[in-house]
């Protein structure tokens, strides 16, 4: 496959590739003790082409993808509504940040964190705030070394089972 990485906004299109690779990522993620019930809900709901294509239509959402060579290997989900747990943050929130296994360490999140940040800052807001598994050892580091800070916690809630976030926010400069 070659390496030539282009970006580019989401479209209803794309519902069921997004539906696709969320699951693979959600998957390759979380399930490293295999699926169970509560696993395959969760993808069967979340990450559903339907609720795909309802974000897609939100104005207030932006979905940025990156594709090589016709392929989609990651996105970047922006909602620009949701309101940060921890008081006193204004910005847009990264929903998801997602990147196939094997197009990791590659630039790909971090060019795709830049997007989210410029569009932010087209809509005139201060910072860019997102929660991440307090597990995910990788996906943490990754975001502080590009300048997130950890401010707080939120309870993520599968199958009723309470699994920690930790919020990071980073400041946008002009």
């Amino acid at each position: 496959m070659p390496e030539d990485f282009e970006h580019r906004r989401a479209a209803t299109t794309d519902a069921q590739t997004l539906s696709t690779l969320a699951t693979q990522v959600f998957l390759d993620t979380y399930a490293t003790h295999g699926i169970n019930d509560a696993l395959a809900r969760e993808v069967a709901t979340v990450y559903s082409a339907e609720v795909f294509d309802r974000r897609l239509r939100d104005a207030d959402v932006e979905l940025l993808l990156v594709t090589s060579g016709g392929y989609t290997v990651g996105f970047v989900d922006i909602s620009f509504a949701t309101s940060c747990p921890v008081p006193d943050v204004r910005g847009a929130e990264v929903f998801r940040l997602y990147v196939q296994r094997p197009f990791l360490r590659r630039g790909l999140g971090r060019s795709l964190l830049a997007k989210a940040e410029a569009s932010a800052r087209a809509r005139g807001l201060e910072a860019l705030w997102l929660t991440a598994w307090a597990g995910n050892h990788g996906a943490l580091a990754f975001y502080q070394s590009l300048g997130f800070r950890d401010i707080g916690t939120k309870e993520y809630v599968i199958d009723g089972v309470g699994h920690e976030n930790r919020v990071l926010c980073k400041a946008l400069a002009g």
